[in-house]
């Protein structure tokens, strides 16, 4: 039993890192992107520029915060573990619990939210450069959605396993 905590939270930070990887990874490839568009003279590409380099921001920074964070996370965890079984698992309990209630706050409500507000000034906006703008911030609240997503299921998986413990 003592073996199955400890490999479900290797388990869980490999796919955390794997993630974090993969917003580093697709933040690079954006930023190829980014200075494609800076040379380019289309408005509505122009217009993008913003959100997508909060996008940038945004995967590359945070995919390096969960690169740092989460094998030092786990570490802590597992030293806990080993001389405080169920302490270890209550704070590992409530940890999940709060990542959870602000990253389906942000996924039920504020980016659904942000992403109609951005498509509705799409169709309404007659300006190619916000028309651009519009689209950006549509797709970083996707993105951001997507990501949150990902780290939210697999909290949710964690926290099954420990009611479950």
């Amino acid at each position: 039993m003592d073996l199955d905590f400890i490999e479900y939270i290797n388990n869980w930070v490999k796919s955390e890192v794997i993630q974090g990887r993969i917003m580093i990874g697709i933040g690079i490839l954006l930023l190829f992107a980014f200075f494609g568009i800076l040379q380019s003279q289309n408005e509505l590409l122009k217009g993008t520029l913003i959100p997508l380099g909060l996008l940038i921001l945004l995967l590359i920074g945070y995919g390096s915060y969960i690169l740092h964070s989460r094998p030092n996370h786990a570490e802590q965890s597992i030293l806990l573990y080993q001389k405080q079984k169920t302490e270890a698992i209550e704070k590992e309990k409530i940890k999940h619990i709060n990542d959870n209630k602000a990253g389906k706050f942000l996924m039920k409500f504020v980016y659904p939210v942000f992403m109609i507000l951005f498509a509705i000034l799409l169709v309404f906006i007659d300006n190619r450069y916000y028309q651009g703008m519009s689209l950006g911030f549509i797709l970083l609240f996707l993105s951001t959605y997507i990501a949150d997503y990902g780290f939210v299921s697999r909290s949710d998986e964690f926290l099954t396993f420990l009611n479950n413990f």
